[in-house]
């Protein structure tokens, strides 16, 4: 008798176990990983500007408790609203993360980013965001424009040369004027003659 009693619970038992087996596995695959940690990005030497017509590299540094999956970089062109995707390369052996937006994606007046980077366990974390992102200006423009002006500057010196100046012309018709007097008193020591003529020097106008 005590001998069928345990046969029929150890049946039972077995039964239950093969019935709630799958849910128990299900509970199993929903529990979190221990990883609840996401991955620290630093970005050591950041560079907010780029010469025109020429490409920008981006460097970071990520690191993770246990590993890091995959950097992204996400950037566009300033006033534009999509941004473009570029994974980041690993550097061998290091934690530095680096990428290299070419000189035909870079538009004036620049380009703004932000990054992403992802671990094994799915723990993700942002450096910048696509609200708030960091921004390249591009650069060139100012130095041509400068040259512009320090060459207008030059032409306009030269023009304001000493043949324009009335000062000189004024000091001209006087010396003039002073030797066409003394040529006509000259011989006899009389009075002066008058020569009927009269000399007139322009100077021209301010």
């Amino acid at each position: 008798m005590i001998k069928k009693i345990l046969q029929k619970a150890i049946a039972l038992f077995i039964c239950y176990a093969l019935a709630f087996s799958p849910l128990l596995q299900a509970a199993q695959l929903s529990l979190p990983s221990g990883d609840l940690i996401p991955p620290e990005i630093t970005q050591p030497k950041y560079i907010d500007k780029v010469d025109k017509g020429q490409p920008h590299k981006i460097t970071v540094e990520v690191t993770d408790n246990v590993a890091v999956k995959q950097v992204m970089l996400f950037y566009r062109v300033i006033g534009t609203e999509r941004y473009q995707r570029l994974r980041m390369q690993n550097k061998a052996k290091t934690n530095q993360y680096y990428a290299i937006i070419h000189a035909n994606k870079i538009k004036k007046p620049g380009i703004e980013y932000y990054i992403q980077a992802l671990d094994s366990a799915g723990n993700s974390l942002l450096h910048g965001y696509a609200f708030s992102p960091l921004s390249v200006k591009t650069t060139g423009d100012n130095t041509i424009a400068a040259n512009t002006q320090n060459t207008k500057t030059s032409t306009e010196d030269d023009d304001d040369s000493i043949f324009t100046n009335k000062w000189f012309w004024i000091g001209l018709g006087v010396l003039v004027a002073g030797a066409a007097a003394g040529g006509g008193g000259g011989g006899g020591g009389g009075e002066p003659t008058d020569t009927g003529s009269t000399v007139v020097v322009s100077a021209p106008l301010p």
